[in-house]
């Protein structure tokens, strides 16, 4: 599955780099993600080029009853 926006492919490359034994000190955020998702998903997101992708993913609007 390809990453949505560009803040999500960045966090990605994050991760994918943590898994990689290339970065230390990040979030822990990232460190869960790191230890929580395979090599091959994490590659999937961040692999995607990021020409077209917007900053952000739009958050759908619920209507509240």
């Amino acid at each position: 599955m390809p990453a949505k926006s560009k803040a999500q492919r960045k966090f990605m490359g994050i991760v994918r780099a943590i898994q990689e034994g290339k970065m230390k000190g990040a979030s822990k955020e990232a460190m869960k993600a790191a230890d929580s998702m395979s090599k091959s998903d994490v590659k999937d997101y961040a692999s995607i080029k990021e020409k077209n992708l917007p900053l952000k993913k739009k958050l759908a609007k619920h209507k509240i009853k």
